[in-house]
């Protein structure tokens, strides 16, 4: 260090920043502050000096800790709640063979299943996984940015099964590679929640009956995506292996390019309900990302846009439209509560270390969804999103998640909150 002849070190750039944020949200540092980090941290130190965490990782594991049975639960306010079990075993049968299975139940018709073994492939992984999806509580508004407030329910089920080879490369960078087959069934008469169904919804004349519903059609697909990461990944000291390594905290700049091609399967009876025989989803985002102090406190800023077309004359069915809400940008939002033929957001968040394990995220997203090749943006229709959320550091095949986030309706509507959404619990990252 610098002999500053017993003066305090002058202020870096990064922090002299770091003060109009700090002042603006300076209510929520208090929450973080008082009511999450303190008491976290006092619940650490006292686990860790009361050994909490080797009794509950052998009470839940077994054979050496290469196995184990964890429970798990999900509540999504405006969806069912769910509990259920994750289960995992590394080097089953073999060495480097990792299986990972989540069951999960959420009262009738609300029932999921996912099972992958991951195994390594040359210098790459390669997963197989099936998985069985299906709930009566999907939400329906209609398609475009210009939503109905007519909402609505729709029973939805996915069976599939699909392989995932996933290439690295410099840095964080790397290529993936996946093809699967799914069957899917949509049904518009399935009512929910205190809510009227699709089906009574078209019947009032609020919206046309959307493209695959009220019918049970196959699917086969192709996926490629190439990601460009110039941000070296972080491995902590108490980390032994590659795939433990934690998300990318660091200056640098993400850019990912990825395309879908799918078609239908036993076509005839499908085209003869206007669903085109095949179409292509593709899609592309652009971020940077400033590690303001050097300390894993992150400010990164992404453009994401994503189209669909079909290929040839039908419709793309409503599963395989372009959506926003849930875990895709305005999280503020429902899962698939937006469905479009294309759509455009802007993502600011700023991530900071609350805990060992845990990361404090604040969210702000601006985006829709629009028609084809974005046909009908203008500015006036973009909602936005704002969000609190808490996450379990990295990427984890059992991730735990606490969000609270609004959604805002277009500028031209008035700007008006018509959306919260709270999520707390644990969801499949495998």
């Amino acid at each position: 260090m610098p002999d500053y002849d017993g003066r305090e070190a002058p202020t870096s750039v990064g922090e002299a920043l770091l003060w109009g944020p700090r002042v603006l949200l300076y209510p929520l540092y208090l929450v973080s502050e008082y009511v999450l980090r303190r008491p976290l941290g006092w619940l650490v130190s006292t686990a860790e000096r009361e050994h909490w965490p080797t009794l509950i990782i052998n009470f839940f594991t077994f054979g050496e800790r290469q196995g184990g049975i964890v429970p798990t639960w999900l509540i999504d306010y405006g969806l069912r709640p769910s509990f259920g079990v994750y289960a995992f075993w590394n080097d089953f049968l073999v060495a480097d063979n990792d299986l990972r299975l989540r069951v999960a139940y959420g009262g009738t018709d609300l029932w999921q299943a996912r099972l992958t073994d991951r195994f390594p492939v040359g210098s790459g992984t390669l997963s197989l996984t099936g998985l069985y999806d299906a709930r009566p509580d999907n939400v329906y508004y209609g398609l475009g940015p210009n939503q109905e407030d007519a909402g609505s329910r729709y029973y939805r089920r996915q069976t599939r099964a699909f392989a995932v080879l996933q290439l690295p490369w410099v840095r964080s960078s790397g290529l993936r590679f996946g093809l699967g087959v799914r069957e899917v069934e949509l049904d518009g008469s399935v009512r929910c929640c205190g809510d009227p169904s699709l089906d009574e919804q078209v019947q009032a004349g609020a919206y046309p009956l959307p493209p695959g519903m009220d019918q049970v059609f196959g699917v086969f697909d192709q996926a490629v995506e190439l990601v460009l990461d110039s941000r070296w990944p972080l491995l902590p000291e108490n980390l032994e292996l590659a795939s433990d390594y934690v998300s990318p905290p660091r200056t640098g700049v993400r850019w990912a390019l990825r395309a879908d091609l799918a078609e239908l399967t036993g076509q005839s009876l499908a085209i003869r309900e206007g669903l085109a025989g095949a179409w292509l989803h593709y899609g592309t985002s652009l971020g940077g990302y400033w590690d303001v102090t050097g300390q894993q406190r992150t400010l990164g800023l992404t453009a994401i846009v994503d189209f669909v077309d079909p290929l040839g004359s039908g419709a793309v069915p409503l599963t395989d439209l372009v959506t926003l809400g849930g875990e895709r940008p305005l999280q503020g939002y429902l899962a698939n509560r937006l469905f479009g033929r294309s759509s455009a957001a802007l993502r600011l968040e700023y991530r900071w270390p609350v805990a060992v394990w845990l990361d404090g995220e604040l969210l702000y997203e601006m985006g829709n969804v629009f028609g084809a090749g974005l046909s009908g943006f203008e500015l006036g229709q973009l909602r936005s999103s704002f969000g609190f959320g808490l996450s379990a550091v990295g990427q984890q095949d059992h991730r735990f998640q606490l969000l609270l986030a609004l959604g805002i309706s277009p500028y031209e509507a008035g700007a008006q909150v018509d959306s919260l959404r709270f999520v707390l619990g644990t969801t499949a990252g495998f």
